[in-house]
């Protein structure tokens, strides 16, 4: 009789994991298979350099400044120009190719008015642009 108890508690129960494995792997599949991997378009915006952040010491940097105010309407040096007068006023503004260009837009100015003021600065001759936003 002894021996029937050692037999007994020899014995060692032992849990099926495979059906938790096949939940596993269909979780991971079901997770591959909906996944979107679409690259969104977008703005290329170039970034500036360390060192042109700041102008050399001593140099006086001329810029052109518009600003665009939250109703849309575009101003220069304090006066209300329309934006069709902006190419005209960008290329009087710079005097090389090199001379920062920046449009001040209101944070709550609509994007399309932002990008048609960014074109009309493009067709003055503006190739250095930047943009800030103000309240």
């Amino acid at each position: 009789m002894a021996r029937r108890r050692l037999e007994l508690e020899e014995e060692k129960t032992s849990i099926d994991l495979s059906s938790m494995i096949d939940c596993i792997f269909i979780l991971l599949i079901f997770f591959i298979v909906t996944t979107v991997f679409v690259e969104e378009k977008g703005v290329a915006v170039a970034k500036p350099d360390a060192a042109a952040a700041a102008p050399a010491s001593g140099e006086e940097t001329t810029k052109v400044v518009l600003e665009l105010t939250e109703q849309g309407e575009v101003r220069v040096d304090g006066k209300v120009v329309p934006l069709a007068d902006v190419p005209g006023r960008v290329r009087a503004g710079i005097e090389d190719e090199t001379t920062p260009v920046v449009i001040r837009a209101h944070e709550k100015a609509s994007h399309g008015a932002f990008v048609a003021l960014w074109d009309a600065a493009q067709r003055g001759g503006a190739v250095t642009l930047s943009f800030n936003t103000v309240n």
